[in-house]
């Protein structure tokens, strides 16, 4: 069976190669380290979930990502999980009305993160 498909827009080197670890045996796992390049890899590949995290260098943040894939590429569907240490009050909701399915605060467990993933990708 083919492995579903996970890009991980991420700019942390560490952050990113954890995500790897804990999902490459399940999963085809994908980077992006800034938001033009996760937003170019949308718009040329088929995926079957973002992570997607909030804080990236350059002109564009995440949100912009996630205003990009809602928007612009009309992936209305496509599951979107906003990973990020930005955990003040308010911002779970405000980045689940941008249109997130998941909001996951950093430090992640890969339990947590595994779970997750598996509710949405079975």
């Amino acid at each position: 069976m083919e492995k579903k498909k996970i890009l991980i827009v991420e700019d942390n080197l560490e952050t990113q190669l954890i995500f790897k670890i804990y999902l490459r045996d399940k999963y085809d796992v994908y980077v992006a380290d800034d938001a033009e390049k996760g937003i170019e890899s949308l718009r040329n590949n088929k995926y079957d979930l973002l992570l997607l995290d909030i804080n990236l260098p350059g002109k564009l943040s995440g949100e912009d990502v996630l205003k990009e894939v809602r928007n612009g590429l009309n992936l209305s569907n496509f599951p979107v999980f906003v990973v990020t240490a930005y955990a003040l009050k308010g911002d779970k909701e405000k980045f689940l009305q941008l249109g997130a399915n998941k909001y996951i605060p950093k430090p992640v467990e890969k339990s947590t993160l595994r779970k997750e993933i598996e509710e949405v990708l079975p």
